[in-house]
């Protein structure tokens, strides 16, 4: 049924329309002192139908307010001036910041934070287990980002908090 499935899509994204204005307005910042983050960022790559060489990629940066909080935000790249100007947008000077080992970060003590690190090559698991074989629309990513962000912080309240969202509109 064609209709019900053109309605549920304009639905979602309705939804992750309001979720989206909820953190935009929000301007939330994760840490302080006292507080852990941590931070990575990945690539999302699109083979030509899957096999072969890349087509497309998009770097993600994420991070984690350890029980609390997170952020992921689409980026072009993942240079220092591109993560350091988040970091420094989103995350308060005196956090214990917890990165791997790219080399983008190996300013942020000089920039307010206790930075520690860690080895991916030794405490990481097999990174090819969590290879996803579809993808997602670049342009829907933002969208499917904010959603996971929504059920990260409001874990048992998610449609509540929701309506409480739209009611404000």
């Amino acid at each position: 049924c064609r209709i019900v499935n053109v309605a549920f899509t304009d639905w979602r994204h309705f939804c992750r329309d309001v979720c989206a204005e909820y953190y935009v307005a929000q301007n939330i910042k994760l840490g302080g002192p006292n507080r852990i983050v941590e931070i990575d960022e990945s690539v999302f790559v699109r083979r030509k139908y899957n096999v072969g060489h890349r087509v497309k990629t998009q770097w993600v940066f994420g991070a984690l307010e350890r029980d609390t909080r997170c952020f992921l935000v689409a980026v072009e790249d993942r240079s220092a001036e591109t993560l350091l100007e988040i970091i420094q947008e989103r995350i308060l000077p005196g956090t214990t910041i917890i990165s791997d080992l790219w080399r983008s970060y190996n300013t942020l003590n000089q920039l307010g934070y206790r930075h520690l690190t860690v080895n991916h090559s030794i405490n990481f698991v097999d990174p090819n287990r969590n290879k996803r074989e579809n993808g997602t629309a670049r342009n829907l990513l933002q969208s499917h980002l904010i959603e996971f962000m929504w059920h990260y912080e409001f874990k048992d309240e998610i449609f509540g908090k929701l309506l409480e969202q739209i009611r404000h509109l």
